[in-house]
């Protein structure tokens, strides 16, 4: 009977490691534009995928959809503020990324001092790159990325995905110009 308790322990302490080393294996950062005033946009449209065979982009595009929605922006199709561009790229990826604080302090300090430090980056096979796009200037205001998509196993891709684009976005935590959420769950919870 210890024995196999023991072996019962030893198995659920490899699981819970196996899942907390899962978490892991996908590398999520952000950069952004100090020049930007975050509070100034409300709506936001798509820039065009590169169609795939498999339907990653279409999942992605939910996945976006769901997290700008959950901030309160808007999709139109007419004079948005922002553009959303998103990329897949399926190799290995050299990417020149920055250290900067976290964009919530920025946006609530704009704290003039703050400088741009390089950071190079050897992203793994399987990056997801999430552009925010000034839509009058057409400058990359936020960039999020996620890279070693497919280093980790995946046994719901929808799900997999949808939490990776949700990790990306947990570094964007924004909200509409004129969006208040604490309003908003008030009104759902009528």
């Amino acid at each position: 009977m210890l024995k196999s308790t023991t072996l019962l322990a030893a198995l659920a302490v490899a699981f819970i490691l196996a899942g907390c080393s899962y978490g892991r294996k996908v590398f999520v950062e952000h950069d952004y534009s100090y020049e930007t005033n975050f509070k100034d946009y409300s709506t936001y449209t798509f820039l065009e995928c590169e169609r795939d065979t498999n339907n990653l982009c279409t999942e992605i595009y939910e996945s976006i959809r769901r997290q700008m929605q959950a901030r309160g922006y808007k999709l139109t199709a007419e004079r948005p503020t922002l553009l959303v561009n998103y990329g897949i790229f399926y190799d290995n990826l050299r990417y020149q990324g920055y250290m900067q604080p976290v964009i919530k302090t920025w946006v609530d300090t704009e704290n003039d001092g703050f400088r741009y430090e390089p950071i190079k980056y050897a992203l793994d096979k399987g990056t997801l790159i999430v552009s925010l796009i000034d839509a009058e200037s057409d400058q990359v205001v936020w960039r999020g990325y996620a890279s070693g998509l497919f280093n980790a196993g995946q046994d719901n891709p929808n799900n997999y995905y949808r939490n990776v684009v949700r990790r990306i976005f947990d570094q964007y935590p924004l909200f509409a110009k004129g969006y208040d959420p604490r309003r908003y769950t008030e009104e759902i919870g009528r």
